[in-house]
């Protein structure tokens, strides 16, 4: 009687669980369908970007703890290191999510590169990680169509990090500059003196004064200890650029590997969830990428929702991995009984 009632009340708490996920991230859809669009002219309140970062980073956070308790179970079956390694990727997600919004809303200071982009890259190798401990101890007798499926979404995946990355930036980069005056008075036009060759009525040019305000710093309120490190981690832009590509498409090729390896049997059910939240991570990657080589990206777009959705697939495969290995193993031990 014991046993059974133990057994209802675990699965009530993996829905309970599974419902507050889908309401998080039913909520979080709403939040960015109401207010993801400014007014013409305006930008996104300071309210609404606070909001949109504690969506964000709560689903992360809710996604860690879950992991975080497959971790400390000994009945687990995927394997404890497994749910170490997402966990601690989940973890260096959510951190740098704290710090871009300090960096950026808080600071005020230009994020080409900001120390939390450290903690995301740190997050890749760990849910990599993860999800390669889980695939590898697999036997994976894959015929001939699933291994074609698999480099077809692994080679599709790679070529669209690439072109969003750099051949976008590429032709972007090739449209002319706007002078801010007139070729012919920048470089031809001697200066003028007071009262030669003037006529009574025209227009004085004036070049544009140089404006303090350009400096991307010049209004921040972070400490010196910031400005000082944000200026040093600027020289690493390209190469946190390039990092970011690999990441994407080793997430991509392996997120493939799990929704196929794990398409059936009872304990496939999390690793396609899990797979799915790796697709929505790549999914707003992509879209981030793409808008900032256009030099488009505002913080707020609709499209940054699939980040929270990652975080929520993550949530929910955890919560469906826990009861499955709970319940395999009262099972187990019953019929040993």
């Amino acid at each position: 009687m014991s046993r059974s009632s133990s057994a209802l009340k675990s699965v009530a708490s993996t829905r309970n669980i599974i419902l507050f996920c889908v309401a998080w991230a039913l909520l979080s859809l709403i939040f960015f369908l109401l207010f993801s669009v400014p007014p013409p002219g305006q930008e996104h309140p300071i309210w609404y970007l606070y909001g949109i970062t504690f969506l964000e980073t709560g689903a992360f956070a809710i996604a860690l703890a879950l992991c975080f308790r497959n971790f400390g179970s000994s009945q687990i079956v995927s394997g404890r290191g497994v749910w170490l390694s997402l966990s601690l990727g989940l973890l260096c997600y959510a951190l740098g999510n704290i710090l871009f919004f300090l960096w950026g809303n808080i600071w005020g200071l230009d994020q080409a590169v900001s120390l939390g982009d450290f903690f995301y890259i740190f997050s890749y190798v760990f849910l990599i990680l993860g999800m390669l401990r889980a695939v590898l101890p697999r036997r994976l007798n894959l015929t001939a169509p699933q291994w074609l499926i698999i480099a077809g979404v692994g080679f599709l995946g790679v070529a669209l990090a690439i072109f969003v990355n750099y051949f976008v930036v590429a032709e972007s980069a090739d449209l002319p500059a706007q002078p801010l005056m007139p070729a012919a008075y920048a470089q031809a036009s001697p200066p003028v003196q007071p009262g030669e060759g003037v006529s009574p009525g025209t227009p004085e040019i004036v070049a544009p004064a140089t404006d303090p305000s350009e400096d991307p710093n010049a209004a921040t309120t972070a400490p010196d200890w910031v400005i000082t490190l944000d200026s040093y981690l600027s020289q690493y832009e390209d190469a946190v650029g390039w990092l970011y590509v690999i990441g994407d498409c080793v997430l991509v090729v392996i997120a493939a590997t799990l929704l196929v390896a794990f398409w059936g049997g009872r304990f496939s059910q999390s690793w396609k969830l899990i797979a799915i939240a790796a697709f929505c991570l790549y999914i707003a990657d992509m879209f981030f990428a793409y808008q900032s080589s256009l030099g488009k990206y505002e913080e707020g777009a609709l499209w940054e929702v699939f980040w929270t959705f990652s975080a929520i697939f993550f949530a929910i495969g955890a919560a469906v991995e826990y009861a499955v290995s709970t319940q395999s193993r009262r099972s187990s031990r019953r019929r040993r009984g």
